[in-house]
């Protein structure tokens, strides 16, 4: 049985879809770590894996929608009818990957950080996938998408913090993520101080 969770009307929703397949941060380290001498493939993965963000919308990133200063990257919403945009905050080590391969590809402002196709962006994640060692049922770019939504979880990011960063238009598909948290609350518990 799948756990309820509570919307802000006090109705239970019920989890109705299977957890999407995903990563865990073990696994998506050695996927890394098959590409860690291609910079290309290094950072496509990266920015799969740390922002949560559609391979669509990785690929549509420019140079000016990096804000270094505020350590945040700048995404637009491809998937909707209007064109939304998001912030979402980085870490410096991505922000210095970023950086390094801004530099060493002498890419201006205009330009995509990762100008490749989609078809390639695919392939790419599969081949990285496979040469780690895991099924193809997982090598997906979207699969990152997932795994970064299930760590944001299991980190205590709120659900709302989390449907902000993916840019989902409805809570319900952000819920289907608090599954990974099944029964076993006792670990919130244990860290509330009364």
């Amino acid at each position: 049985m799948l756990p309820a969770v509570r919307n802000k009307r006090d109705v239970a929703v019920v989890f109705t879809k299977d957890l999407p397949r995903y990563f865990n941060k073990q696994e998506i380290e050695a996927i890394l770590d098959a590409v860690k001498n291609e910079p290309k493939k290094y950072l496509l993965i990266s920015l799969l894996w740390q922002t949560g963000a559609r391979v669509s919308e990785i690929l549509n990133i420019k140079v000016k929608d990096i804000d270094f200063h505020n350590r945040s990257l700048r995404i637009t919403t491809l998937k909707q009818k209007t064109r939304l945009q998001r912030v979402i905050p980085i870490q410096g080590s991505l922000l210095g990957l970023l950086g390094a391969y801004i530099a060493s590809n002498e890419l201006k402002r205009e330009d995509f950080i990762i100008d490749i196709t989609r078809q390639r962006a695919f392939q790419i994640i599969r081949e990285a996938v496979l040469k780690a060692g895991f099924d193809s049922e997982r090598a997906h770019p979207h699969t990152f998408r997932h795994s970064f939504a299930v760590f944001a979880v299991l980190s205590g990011v709120p659900i709302l913090v989390i449907k902000n960063w993916l840019g989902h238009s409805n809570i319900q598909n952000t819920l289907i993520y608090m599954q990974v948290l099944g029964n076993d609350t006792r670990k919130f518990y244990e860290e509330l101080r009364f």
